[in-house]
């Protein structure tokens, strides 16, 4: 079994594997139990936290609705920088053709009044003013022609300089728009993801609500009273050993830490004990009598699970079925050690019905105890951790057993 991510909300998902838990109540079998009242009180809690979700839920869309407007209007601003940048390049070719055409045509002029030579075209030029005006006037035409000559190669010159940097400030906007929209595409990635736990919590809770109604109901037909403990009610028969879930098999994962077979996590901690050795479809007994206190149908993480509480040498424990190919039990039932829970999966034919069950590597049975009872709402994950056990009477890591 996988223990799921990092942070609160990893810690959510990883109720489809080991459901997490209420604080457990003390060991003592017959001390203060949980009462139907306090089972209504977890129940108001739970419809509140769905709530808070919902609304959390609609923040969470909203802002995921304001990343993509940001990122539309991003990638729109890089299209036009795009085509700015075209033009840029466009001024820069005309600009250089002007400049290449007027020094043509300078070059012409200056040619044709031997500026550049020291010859007496220009003079003859001069001398063949008729008048003083005329002379001032051709001295002006040659000057007017020089000066807009080199007006028009300095605006032109200064032109392609702004449009050079034009591209230069363009480029690097562009590059700064793309940085900017992967950064919001991370953080869209990131919001879809928290809005995607926010829907598998409330899946969750869906669930706890209706498996936690169904046990208040089932308490409210059973107990005369709402201040009884409902463990006075059920009439469950205490053990005084455990037995096997299972005929035969062979360990192939072991509790406590290890590497994860899904992730290859080195810190994974695997609070069951995986049960291999059988085919899809093997019969799984309840190791103890008790009642099935919650069923969680086609986990993604988990596939099918059973909950039962159990007392044992007069302690209260919850003991964990998952990776059930089906579940052939219902919730309230009082159980025994005859009682066939389901049938081992895990398997191809979690993999071929949809792939529900993401979170094994083949056929087996997760198997968990821990101390106390628990509740099915998600606020005490750790407390159901930390109160988990090695599941008593089974052999070591890579071992075989047979008979219950």
């Amino acid at each position: 079994m996988k223990k799921i991510g990092e942070g609160i909300f990893r810690l959510f998902l990883i109720v489809a594997l080991i459901v997490t838990f209420i604080n457990p109540l003390p060991a003592k079998a017959g001390s203060d139990d949980k009462t139907i009242a306090e089972l209504k009180q977890e129940l108001a809690a739970l419809k509140q936290k769905k709530q808070d979700n919902e609304n959390q839920k609609q923040l969470t869309q909203a802002e995921i609705d304001a990343a993509k407007k940001r990122i539309a209007d991003a990638i729109a601003e890089k299209a036009q920088i795009e085509k700015d940048i075209e033009e840029a390049k466009l001024k820069i070719e005309e600009s250089e053709e002007q400049i290449a055409k007027l020094k043509k045509e300078t070059e012409s002029l200056l040619r044709y009044f031997q500026l550049t030579k020291g010859d007496n075209v220009y003079s003859e030029f001069l001398s063949d003013a008729t008048s003083l005006k005329d002379l001032i006037r051709r001295l002006s035409a040659v000057e007017q022609i020089t000066d807009y000559t080199n007006s028009a190669l300095d605006r032109l010159d200064a032109l392609i300089k702004e449009n050079e940097q034009l591209q230069i400030d363009l480029a690097k906007k562009q590059d700064e728009l793309t940085a900017s929209v992967a950064k919001m595409e991370k953080e869209l990635d990131s919001l879809e993801g928290h809005l995607d736990e926010i829907g598998e919590v409330n899946v969750t809770i869906d669930d706890e609500i209706k498996g936690l109604q169904s046990r208040i109901n089932y308490y409210s037909q059973i107990c005369p009273n709402e201040n009884t403990p409902v463990i006075q009610c059920t009439g469950m028969a205490s053990a005084d050993g455990w037995l096997k879930p299972l005929t035969k098999g062979y360990i192939t994962s072991g509790w406590g830490g290890r590497v994860d077979p899904i992730t290859g996590r080195s810190d994974d901690f695997h609070n069951a004990v995986d049960i291999g050795g059988n085919p899809e479809g093997t019969n799984v007994y309840s190791a103890t009598p008790g009642i099935v206190s919650q069923i969680i149908y086609r986990s993604s993480c988990g596939g099918n699970q059973v909950f039962v509480y159990s007392i044992v040498n007069g302690e209260k424990y919850t003991v964990h079925y998952a990776h059930l190919l089906n579940v052939t039990v219902s919730e309230n039932q009082v159980v025994t050690t005859d009682t066939l829970i389901g049938h081992t999966g895990g398997g191809s034919t979690a993999k071929r019905n949809g792939g529900y069950d993401k979170c094994t590597t083949g056929t087996h049975l997760h198997f968990g105890v821990s101390r106390g009872f628990y509740g099915n709402t998600y606020t005490s994950y750790t407390a159901f951790i930390a109160n988990g056990i090695r599941p008593p009477g089974l052999p070591g890591i890579y071992q075989w057993f047979y008979g219950r």
